[in-house]
């Protein structure tokens, strides 16, 4: 059965912030602004063969951007209602939205918890981290109006995880950061290394695989608790997945690449969001059949993942990165075939936590009485 994976932005790279690491923007060049907002006649057409592809299977649509609520809540509204005319009769579709949250409203909230929408929340931290790159059109900081829409999002009991981008400024004062969280009760965490290049360089913001590193082993001791963790972190969540030989949440954790498809706005699809480049399109959902889409993605892209380099077939942490994410590949040099541009912040994170990591998967299959595959 086909498990159709999408991450689809409804008006591109459009937002109402101007994030210094936003890779976003880039994209510019290929759908330049003013972009309107994905057209009905694509959108029931996406909806349309994703649903079809799916085969009664489940369905899951990311909803990502630039900010994807600038596409107003009736664009969504319609997204739920096409949902349900092509869906079949027990089947699983699932909608998730990543936002800056700082468009939320009574009305947005009341339909995120009508229809169970999973909300992931950028937010990086407290004031004086949050506003050092998440910043409006005017240069003025986002931090206020982020909160006002987690807290909306709280007391109404809306399900949302954060999601926390580490640049090379706001890689400091982690016991703050983590203070920070917890004391708001937000245990749902993902820390995303901000990495890009431009002008054939590292941005100025990437953090360096040094400082990920140390940012890693400290948030591990952080998060460890003597095996028995107060609050998630998704990255060791998917370590935690791999050694208990589960199927990792996240694709770089993944064999191969090409696991979902990202939709623009005029309905171009390409096999991952870091790379919405003309070299990598790979039709357009108006005219391109699913399945061919899905085979051009594995194929044409994803079989990068497995060539690996010769320091990663020597590599006793290959079964679990395996060879590493193929945008962290192409940022250090161009390549795609090169090692992982964070592989040193792997290393030492995995030198410095494997041994702990491993007894909790011994504990939790124990405690499960279960019968583990292998990695």
């Amino acid at each position: 059965m086909n498990r159709p994976e999408l991450l689809i932005k409804p008006v591109s790279h459009r937002c109402n912030l101007r994030c210094g690491y936003c890779f976003y923007r880039k994209t510019e060049q290929l759908y330049p602004l003013p972009l309107k907002v994905m057209s009905p006649a694509i959108l029931e057409r996406l909806i349309a063969v994703t649903m079809e592809y799916a085969d009664g299977g489940p369905c899951l649509f990311s909803w990502q951007g630039g900010e994807p609520m600038l596409a107003g809540l009736e664009f969504f509204q319609q997204v739920v209602a096409w949902q349900q005319k092509f869906g079949r009769s027990g089947q699983v579709v699932s909608n998730t939205i990543q936002t800056n949250a700082t468009l939320i409203n009574r009305e947005w909230v009341e339909f995120f918890r009508k229809y169970n929408v999973f909300v992931g929340v950028s937010l990086d931290g407290p004031l004086s981290l949050h506003n050092l790159y998440r910043k409006d059109a005017a240069g003025k900081g986002s931090y206020d109006l982020v909160i006002q829409g987690l807290r909306k999002l709280q007391e109404a009991g809306v399900e949302f995880n954060v999601l926390s981008t580490m640049g090379r400024a706001t890689r400091h004062n982690l016991p703050e950061t983590i203070k920070f969280f917890l004391s708001r009760n937000l245990k749902y965490l993902q820390f995303i290394p901000a990495v890009d290049r431009q002008n054939d360089k590292m941005a100025d913001f990437s953090i360096t695989p040094k400082q990920y590193g140390i940012f890693l082993k400290e948030l591990f001791d952080f998060w460890y608790n003597d095996g028995a963790p107060e609050f998630s972190v998704r990255f060791f969540d998917n370590v935690l997945e791999r050694l208990l030989g589960l199927k990792a949440a996240a694709c770089t954790f993944l064999k191969e690449c090409g696991c979902y498809l990202v939709v623009e706005a005029n309905g171009d699809v390409y096999p991952c969001d870091f790379f919405v480049d003309a070299r990598w399109k790979l039709g357009n959902i108006a005219d391109t059949p699913m399945e061919l889409l899905y085979q051009k993605a594995r194929e044409e892209f994803g079989r990068y993942k497995a060539l690996a380099p010769p320091a990663c077939q020597r590599c006793a942490y290959q079964f679990l990165c395996q060879n590493g994410c193929l945008w962290f590949r192409w940022v250090k040099n161009g390549s795609l075939t090169d090692r992982d541009y964070l592989c040193e912040a792997y290393r030492c994170f995995f030198d410095h936590a494997l041994p702990r990591l491993e007894k909790m998967r011994d504990r939790i299959m124990a405690e499960n009485a279960v019968r583990w595959p292998k990695v």
